[in-house]
This record gives structure tokens, C-alpha cells and sequence, in this order.
């Protein structure tokens, strides 16, 4: 008879995050469609004119002069979108992501997950995501989620733990580790929260490339959190 015990539980948590987030959000969109762009030849040759002597040369000019072309305005820089607000599917917390990410949710289909979301843009293939699943929770929150970081890594895989964060009054320990999908590789960054009787599991995911670039993003995302209640 197999039993199923906390750590084999919370384990399936860490890990139904962390396979959801690489695979049902990494190719989830289709195609964007592409274009392409007409060029101008540079060696085009300017239209000419020949006077009555015979002597070829080249029309006038109508283009701007460099005074004309320094009195040209800058084009208006695109202002940031605004963060997006988006709240558990079971109403528990709300929090902020960038304003170019959209709500994730229909593209998973699995219990216990209670929000997911991804940027629009693809990077080597992948969306940048955070998705946040639930579990009962434990009692010791930081040796589980080194038991947890060791467990998914597997023998050959590297991961570092993290020091805990404070979310909403909570603290959060975590741990990184890299895997690869699809030939990319993926950084992903996970944190552990119990509240009320519930553990909370934020998993965030980048391509390798761009960990260090993104790193802020969650970081805005957790401290946006909001506990309801």
C-alpha cells in the first residue's frame, strides 16, 4: 500500500507548479504573424538633368536641409502600461503584474491552482509566467523547501536556496534551479508562504538569459501581494 504522506504532498505541490509553468505556459500562443519590411536602396540614383551644353547634373534636392532636419521633434516615447491587478481564484490574495502580462488562467487546467498569469511577449520561445498553487500547510517552512529545491533538481540538477522575503507579513523562503524545455533553458524561481492554514507556492519563470533582467518583476509582484480578509 503506498501512503501519502506531508513531504510527498508538499512535493507534488512544488512540482505540479513547476511543470505547469514550463509547459503549459511556454508555447501557449500561437505564432505572432511576421512582416516584411520594404527597403530602399542606398544606391539609388537621384534623378538628372541634362542642360544644353550636354552636361549632366544631378536635380535639385528637395529633401530637408540640416537646419530643417534639426528643427525636427523627437517622436513621443510609449509611456509604461499600468500594473494589472489580478485576484486568486478562490479570493484569498490579489496582486499587481506588469502591465504587459495577461491572466493565464484558461490555458491551465489542474486543482489547486489558483492563479497564473504571463507576459504577451516571447523570449526564446517562452513566456516569462508566475503561476501560485495551494496546499495544506507545514510546519517547518524552510527545511521543506530545501527538501523540496534538492528533490526537483535530482542529482544532476543545480539549485541555491534563498533567503526568506516578507510577503504581505509573511515570510517566504525559496530556492532557484534551471531545467530545460525545449531545448531553453529556464530559470525558475519559487517561493513557499503559509497563511492561515494554507501554503501558498509562487513559481516564477524566465528563460535563462534573462533571470537577472526579470528578477525585479517578481519582486514587484510580491510586494504588491495583498492577503483578502
Amino acid at each position: 500500500m503506498h501512503l501519502t504522506t506531508p513531504t510527498t504532498r508538499r512535493l507534488a505541490a512544488a512540482g505540479l507548479a513547476t511543470a505547469l509553468a514550463v509547459t503549459a505556459l511556454s508555447g501557449c500562443a500561437q505564432e505572432e504573424p511576421t512582416h516584411e519590411e520594404s527597403t530602399t536602396s542606398s544606391t539609388d540614383a537621384a534623378p538628372t538633368t541634362t542642360d544644353e551644353d550636354g552636361v549632366t547634373s544631378a536635380a535639385p534636392d528637395d529633401g530637408p536641409s540640416t537646419e530643417d532636419a534639426e528643427q525636427t521633434t523627437e517622436a513621443p516615447t510609449t509611456a509604461t502600461p499600468e500594473p494589472t491587478a489580478l485576484e486568486a481564484s478562490d479570493g484569498s490574495f490579489e496582486i499587481e503584474v506588469p502591465g504587459g502580462w495577461e491572466d493565464a488562467m484558461d490555458l491551465l487546467d489542474e486543482q489547486g491552482v489558483l492563479l497564473a498569469a504571463k507576459d504577451t511577449e516571447r523570449v526564446d520561445d517562452f513566456y516569462t509566467n508566475v503561476v501560485v498553487t495551494t496546499e495544506k500547510s507545514v510546519d517547518d517552512l524552510s527545511a521543506s523547501v530545501a527538501d523540496a529545491a534538492e528533490e526537483l533538481a535530482g542529482k544532476d540538477g543545480e539549485y541555491e536556496l534563498l533567503d526568506a522575503v516578507d510577503v504581505d507579513g509573511e515570510k517566504a523562503p525559496g530556492y532557484t534551479l534551471v531545467r530545460t524545455v525545449k531545448d531553453t533553458e529556464v530559470h525558475q524561481v519559487q517561493r513557499w508562504i503559509n497563511h492561515d492554514d494554507t501554503l501558498y507556492v509562487v513559481t516564477f519563470s524566465a528563460v535563462e538569459s534573462q533571470a537577472a533582467a526579470t528578477a525585479p518583476v517578481l519582486e514587484d509582484i510580491l510586494a504588491s501581494w495583498s492577503w483578502s480578509g
